[in-house]
């Protein structure tokens, strides 16, 4: 009886699971895994014939099946509960996820050789590095005992070392270890906070010399209250992990004006709230990732000063969050992304009367990325 109590509980779970997943409407993305999601195949004689369609419908069921997110949110909290924490190359804790990081002293040196050169070329051009870890240094007291993640301060040790002395080099990695305590990273998603960003330009700002104006006027423009899960989490969803919330301010003092010359449109404001419908709500800053953006403001400065005059950032998307507390100091900012401008930066310093470069990037994108070389 109880054998037969069983077969009909699973044939009625299959049955479930069939038919909710052919009646309910397709998905066409996937938040959890963030990525779009197989449509049904095309169906015709030469499609069955020649196998493709039982091929692609294999895949479209897979991705359609009902409570296919819990399930894999399910397959994650086993194998945690069975005692395996690096999951699609991220580690588990109990409240985090961080991202795995391999040293790789060839993709960084060759990066530490590129800025170098630029700068040997440009001697006339002040040149300023920000770095910093990321979560998987500031927080490796919460890594598993002997998890096989290697050292970012061995990456770190690399370029204070080999870094030109002509080069001005802001390392904000220990400070933000004493605020650790603070949400200065997101647990689901591999960048940091707004908050984290703004303690980094506290470092960066000592360096550059810059006060950091006292008259301006901040409001809330994200409550914190809509939770979200980072790309993070897509690799490794797990039960029982908080939620990520974006929290940011915007100075209502001065005036902003942004021209993404890339796609060729403008907005007066580096915050982009709609963006908070989307997966990647760190999007919010600057609306992601773009080649070339041109920043401007009416930020009070000595006429002859420096942060009259325009400046160039060269980043990744850990500078989103931070440029906004920069546009507060120079008035006129362009911001280039290597992975996406193929142009020449030599030409654009040229062209825009550059006084001053900027590179601002994390630890892990220094060790991975290879568009550095693009710096010419």
């Amino acid at each position: 009886m109880r054998n037969k109590l069983i077969i009909i509980v699973f044939i009625a779970y299959i049955a479930v699971i069939s038919v909710g997943s052919i009646i309910l409407k397709d998905r066409e993305f996937s938040d959890m895994e963030n990525r779009t999601l197989k449509a049904f195949p095309d169906l015709s004689f030469k499609t069955v014939l020649s196998g493709k369609f039982m091929d692609e419908f294999e895949e479209y069921m897979s991705d359609q099946i009902i409570f296919k997110d819990d399930y894999v949110r399910l397959d994650t909290s086993v194998s945690y509960l069975l005692g395996q924490r690096l999951i699609n190359g991220v580690y588990i804790t109990d409240d985090r996820i961080i991202q795995d990081f391999q040293y790789n002293e060839k993709i960084l040196g060759d990066n530490i050789r590129y800025i170098n050169e630029f700068k040997e070329a440009h001697p006339e051009l002040p040149v300023n590095m920000f770095i910093t870890a990321t979560a998987s240094y500031i927080y490796n007291d919460e890594l598993p005992t002997g998890a096989p993640i290697d050292d970012q301060g061995q990456a770190l040790d690399y370029i204070h070392e080999n870094l030109s002395d002509d080069i001005v080099l802001t390392d904000a990695t220990n400070v933000l270890r004493q605020w650790k305590d603070q949400y200065i990273f997101f647990k689901t998603d591999h960048h940091w906070t707004y908050q984290g960003a703004g303690i980094g330009y506290q470092c960066l700002a000592y360096d550059l010399g810059i006060t950091i104006p006292g008259y301006l006027t901040y409001q809330p423009v994200y409550s914190g209250e809509d939770r979200f899960y980072g790309t993070l989490y897509s690799k490794a969803p797990k039960f029982g992990i908080e939620g990520d919330y974006i929290e940011a301010s915007e100075d209502t003092y001065l005036n902003y004006h942004v021209e993404y010359l890339d796609e060729g449109w403008e907005e007066d404001t580096m915050f982009h709230k709609e963006n908070l419908e989307i997966k990647d709500k760190y999007t919010v800053f600057l609306d992601g990732n773009h080649s070339i953006v041109h920043i401007t403001s009416d930020a009070r400065v000595n006429p002859g000063d420096e942060n009259d005059k325009p400046i160039l950032i060269v980043k990744d998307s850990y500078a989103h969050a931070m440029i906004p507390y920069l546009a507060a100091t120079y008035r006129d900012i362009y911001v280039v992304d290597l992975r996406y401008y193929h142009e020449s930066v030599s030409k654009l310093i040229e062209e825009k009367g550059i006084v001053r470069m900027i590179l601002i990037n994390n630890i892990d994108f220094l060790n991975t990325d290879t568009n550095y070389k693009m710096l010419y």
